[in-house]
């Protein structure tokens, strides 16, 4: 498996620290830089050439959101991933060209799991979501997207594969992959990444 080469980007030095411990304990993940504000991650960057940038948003100078917005019109096959305490920056974070978003109180494996998903060419959001707010969207249909396309685009944007898709929502995998593509579809995006990206935008999720 290619090692995914990561900059850390998050002004408390301690928060760094321990991102970086957690994750050099998966073999594939390097952390080949890291940054206390966007400004310094912006100059580290053409040395280290990164495969994913994880930044906060509230940083001293240039934020998250802005650093996002340089590293994708300079870099743009480099991805970021969004890790916050704050839910509020979704929308600019993801329309800034953010592959993912974050929240600080997720588990080990969800972050690791997550970056692998954005490696991938997912764009995971880490959100609550239980399994009565499921059935409420799959039975909630709504001009545009059936309540099941919604309740499945809302799955992919938590970076689910198809398989655990499927399981969360008792369908067969087939099914799953029929629904995706008729969401693509009808949002004229050609990726779930653009797709998860347009729904935000659009509140859909």
């Amino acid at each position: 498996m290619d090692t995914i080469r990561i900059m850390l980007v998050e002004d408390h030095q301690i928060v760094r620290e321990g991102l970086r411990r957690m994750l050099e304990l998966s073999p594939d993940m390097l952390v080949v830089a890291e940054a206390a504000s966007g400004e310094e991650a912006l100059g580290k960057l053409v040395e280290v050439s990164p495969d994913i940038v994880i930044t906060d948003i509230k940083m001293p100078g240039m934020d998250g959101i802005e650093l996002t917005r340089s590293v994708k019109s300079t870099y743009p096959l480099c991805k970021v991933l969004v890790l916050t305490l704050y839910e509020e920056y979704l929308t600019p974070a993801v329309e800034a060209g953010a592959a993912g978003y974050l929240q600080k109180d997720l588990r080990r494996d969800e972050l690791i799991s997550a970056i692998r998903s954005v490696r991938d060419g997912r764009s995971p959001i880490h959100m609550s979501m239980d399994s009565g707010h499921l059935a409420r969207l799959v039975s909630d249909s709504q001009e545009g997207l059936s309540g099941r396309e919604r309740a499945v685009l809302s799955l992919v944007a938590r970076g689910l594969t198809n398989k655990d898709i499927a399981e969360q929502l008792s369908f067969s995998e087939t099914t799953v992959k029929r629904v995706i593509r008729k969401v693509l579809d009808k949002m004229g995006v050609s990726n779930r990444s653009e797709a998860v990206a347009q729904a935000i935008r659009d509140n859909l999720i």
